[in-house]
C-alpha cells in the first residue's frame, strides 16, 4: 500500500512540524519533528519510517513510501 506523507507548520516561530502519514485505507499516524539544527532532514527520514512500521502494525500489509 502506498503511503502518503503530507507536514503541517505551525505558528510563526514555532519549533517542531507535524509530519502526517496517509496509507490508501484511509488511516492516519501522526510525528512531530523539529525543525531547527543540522539534523532535520535526518528527523524526517526517522519519522517516515516510525510512521511506516505503525500503518503495518495497525492494517497487517506492507507500506511503502
Amino acid at each position: 500500500m502506498k503511503v502518503v506523507f503530507r507536514t503541517y507548520c505551525g505558528l510563526a516561530g514555532d519549533l517542531q512540524e507535524l509530519l502526517t502519514g496517509k496509507s490508501e485505507s484511509g488511516i492516519e499516524e501522526y510525528k512531530l519533528i523539529p525543525v531547527i539544527g543540522w539534523f532535520r532532514y535526518y528527523w524526517m527520514r526517522r519519522a517516515k519510517r516510525i510512521i511506516i512500521k505503525r500503518l503495518e502494525l495497525r492494517t497487517g500489509s506492507v507500506h511503502v513510501e
